[in-house]
């Protein structure tokens, strides 16, 4: 903003005069004084004004930006200075005005300057202010993306997607609550809990596939025919035939715990 509006100005104040520079008597007696051309006295002044309203844009924006930093800035705010910058740049163009037309009253010199300072920074500022905006949708809709993207990671990691031996999904169930999953020959027959009742479905796949599936998850290989959702195990049980896990949930059979798997069972267990 701080580039853009000084050059516009620039190009529109050479184009259009709105201050009357090149109005200025040839005959002058400061251009005698000056010895330069009219010509030149006009391009003076103008890459002067350019350059004050820069040094007073860059102030303000260093200001704003010092006052933003501890307070909250409203579009009420941010209008009103804007307008004292405007207000600013006009003080300088009357000050160099009274110096340039002394035919004319303060008050008119003031009022013409900042009609015409307005005018100017009419078109840029609007300008800037769309591309700001612009630049903040980009912004709010790039942010919104990663939420998005952020949310659909976290509801993927809540489900367990059983697929079947095709690859094609077979069944998608909240991680807590998939209880174990079950070898059946060819199939595998995934216990889950629906409204806090036990149900199980078949699946046509192996367990040595969904194993490596699950494998960073809670549900773990226990035995060679068994997955199981450590997250619901309650008891860990030692007998004469090996050891097992119980779920606690009537209806679900206990799980056998081989001994190829039962070191790593219990690692996940204290952790």
């Amino acid at each position: 903003m701080i580039i853009f509006v000084p050059i516009f100005a620039l190009l529109f104040i050479t184009i259009y005069s709105p201050f009357d520079f090149d109005r200025i008597d040839s005959d002058a007696h400061f251009l005698s004084k000056l010895n330069i051309s009219r010509e030149l006295l006009v391009q003076l002044i103008t890459i002067c004004l350019i350059i004050i309203g820069m040094a007073v844009a860059a102030l303000s924006r260093w200001f704003m930006d010092l006052y933003t930093r501890r307070h909250q800035m409203s579009y009420v705010s941010y209008i009103l200075w804007i307008g004292c910058e405007v207000l600013a740049m006009t003080l300088i163009f009357t000050i160099v005005a009274l110096f340039t037309d002394t035919n004319k009253g303060v008050v008119t010199l003031f009022r013409n300057s900042l009609v015409k300072t307005f005018l100017i920074l009419l078109i840029p500022y609007t300008m800037c202010y769309i591309y700001f905006i612009w630049q903040e949708r980009v912004a709010q809709l790039r942010l919104l993306r990663e939420r998005i993207a952020e949310d659909e990671t976290a509801l993927q990691s809540a489900y367990v997607q059983i697929f079947d031996e095709k690859g094609e999904m077979r069944l998608s169930v909240r991680r807590e609550h998939l209880l174990l999953i079950e070898s059946a020959d060819n199939y595998i027959c995934v216990w889950y809990k629906n409204n806090n009742t036990p149900k199980k479905v078949l699946v046509r796949n192996t367990l040595k596939q969904v194993a490596e599936q699950l494998s960073s998850t809670h549900i773990q290989r226990c035995h060679r025919s068994y997955l199981v959702n450590l997250e619901h195990v309650k008891v860990l049980r030692r007998e004469k035939e090996g050891v097992f896990v119980e779920l606690g949930i009537e209806g679900v059979p206990d799980v056998p715990i081989s001994k190829t798997y039962s070191d790593s069972i219990q690692k996940w267990l204290i952790s």
